[in-house]
């Protein structure tokens, strides 16, 4: 890699970080598309789930004129996120605190435009979010990003939703972004990754398919990840122990 290359790439991190300096445990293609999103929506009313330092809260802050942010715990929380005036920020389990708020929300003026679930990334937790996000009557169109749709267990709470005995939703992507392998070093770990869920005020008359176009790659890789050897050759733990002393 040459000198122009380097310090393109650098320009383009740094054109990210300048504009929003709080760390963020998301890739390069996952940051740039949030922050497209959010452009183009400008959202009324936003909602995240799982805040942890505020990384893709200061852009969702950025662009939307009122954000409810919940987490488990404000311990891991950026200072500076203290400075985002618009945020409202509810802590407790999103299992207890997103169905109060999408009551809330259903029987009053907000008008919810954009979510990101990045929260329990267990397939139960993931699953229960959603169910929990789904029951919000839409008022404008609204946009859901699922972060981690690469992680298996993730992944599998994604696809657990029967997505269409609800009429609302008109478009489910599980590989909006495509994730990545070894990421971030996790030795064949799969994370990152954006899912996409459209909801309309309109009804969908017709059958939904859900898309996943990189559904070939994924399953090519979860037969190398840890994933899969953790799941079926559970077993060979000992072993692994006593050889890698």
């Amino acid at each position: 890699m040459n000198s122009n290359s380097i310090a393109a790439q650098s320009n383009i991190t740094n054109h990210i970080s300048a504009h929003y300096p709080i760390s963020w445990s998301m890739c390069r293609a996952e940051q740039a598309t949030l922050i497209q999103i959010l452009k183009n929506i400008k959202p009324k009313v936003a909602i995240e789930i799982g805040t942890y330092n505020g990384g893709s809260l200061q852009v969702i802050s950025d662009y939307s004129e009122k954000v409810y942010a919940v987490d488990l715990t404000p311990s891991y929380r950026d200072k500076r996120c203290d400075n985002l005036s618009n945020v409202d920020y509810l802590i407790g389990d999103s299992n207890r605190i997103i169905p109060e708020l999408v009551k809330k929300i259903n029987n009053s003026d907000d008008i919810v435009e954009f979510i990101l679930i990045d929260g329990d990334h267990s397939s139960e937790g993931v699953l229960e979010d959603i169910i929990n996000v789904l029951k919000l009557k839409p008022k404008q169109p609204i946009t859901i990003i699922l972060h981690d749709s690469f992680n298996p267990a993730c992944r599998k709470g994604m696809r657990l939703y029967d997505y269409n005995a609800n009429p609302f939703v008109n478009y489910v992507e599980l590989d909006y972004v495509t994730g990545a392998f070894n990421h971030d070093g996790l030795y064949r770990e799969m994370w990152g990754g954006f899912a996409c869920i459209a909801l309309t005020p309109e009804k969908r008359l017709t059958a939904l398919e859900i898309s996943a176009y990189q559904d070939k790659l994924f399953k090519t890789t979860y037969y190398r990840s840890i994933h899969f050897f953790r799941k079926f050759f559970w077993f060979l733990k000992p072993f692994y122990k006593v050889f890698k002393k």
